[in-house]
């Protein structure tokens, strides 16, 4: 019998999103178009992006970070950082694959490509406070990173081999996973480990004080996601269908499976819920995990 035990699911329009986020009672969800912000069952600000805006939003305080800005939820105002908003000319310009904010929204790493090889993709690293690019990350013609994760103090770029930097931009750590296509990276509250997936391939758990791999976990993953107080780890597959492991002597232990929306296509977990969007809905419920206590406490 599965330890594993997901309460009735609840629903609501996901507004075309296609990630999201959980603060207790709050809840954000993003499409490259548009951010959606719940708290309980009332919609308490939508916001309209003016070219598209991929990432994960992130609850800080009483603000919502998502794509080259915030949202204020007292004010209900946006507030745009220009100089972190694609560059465009004359018959040209930039796309964005990526924003990710700091915990504190203190940076911000995006990512943009041309297609253009004379306008190389790149990775910049942000101040999410005045706006300025405190530094290039990485730049090249292959493949820009679809993938980037911000903690309190180092910053992922999620290329085929992730690069870690400090908030200077300074290169510290290169995390040796040889990866096709690097789609997620999250990691708990304290940031002691970080998770990368590797779509389709393998999620691997990595220890943040020398940015080794302790451990990886096989499948067919679409998405993942690390509960805040690192306790678990959810694996979204394709159709439907959702697999959790605890991270026991950082090691990754399957506890059970769960069938959920088959439009699923990315998922959150907090401490106590799970919640999963897709197919023009959101999905969220109680998660509860029998006899498991939390870990790198």
């Amino acid at each position: 019998m599965s330890s594993i035990q997901i309460d009735s699911w609840r629903v609501r329009p996901s507004d075309g999103g296609a990630s999201l986020a959980l603060d207790q009672d709050r809840m954000a969800i993003a499409s490259s178009a548009r951010l959606c912000v719940w708290q309980g069952g009332t919609r308490v600000a939508n916001v309209e992006a003016l070219f598209s805006s991929p990432g994960i939003p992130r609850f800080v305080g009483q603000k919502v970070y998502w794509g080259p800005g915030f949202l204020d939820l007292v004010s209900g105002e946006y507030r745009r950082l220009e100089n972190a908003q694609p560059t465009m000319w004359p018959g040209g310009g930039e796309r964005v694959h990526v924003y990710a904010w700091s915990p504190s929204g203190d940076r911000l790493v995006a990512s943009f490509s041309t297609g253009d090889p004379n306008h190389p993709a790149r990775a910049t690293l942000f101040s999410g406070e005045t706006g300025a690019a405190v530094a290039s990350l990485w730049e090249g013609n292959r493949l820009p990173p679809q993938a980037a994760w911000v903690g309190e103090h180092a910053a992922v770029v999620g290329l085929n081999t992730p690069e870690v930097f400090d908030h200077s931009g300074k290169h510290i750590a290169t995390i040796v996973l040889d990866g096709a296509n690097v789609a997620a990276i999250d990691a708990p509250r304290n940031e002691r480990r970080l998770m990368v997936l590797d779509l389709n391939r393998t999620i691997s758990w990595i220890d943040t004080a020398t940015w080794g791999i302790l451990d990886t976990w096989s499948g067919p993953w679409l998405h993942a996601a690390v509960s805040p107080d690192g306790r678990l780890v959810a694996a979204l597959e394709a159709w439907g269908k959702v697999h959790f492991a605890r991270t026991e002597n950082d090691k990754f232990s399957f506890v059970g499976s769960a069938d959920i929306d088959s439009n699923a296509v990315s998922l959150a977990l907090s401490d106590d819920q799970i919640a999963t969007v897709g197919g023009g809905e959101v999905g969220w419920a109680t998660l509860t995990v029998d006899s498991v206590a939390s870990v790198h406490d």
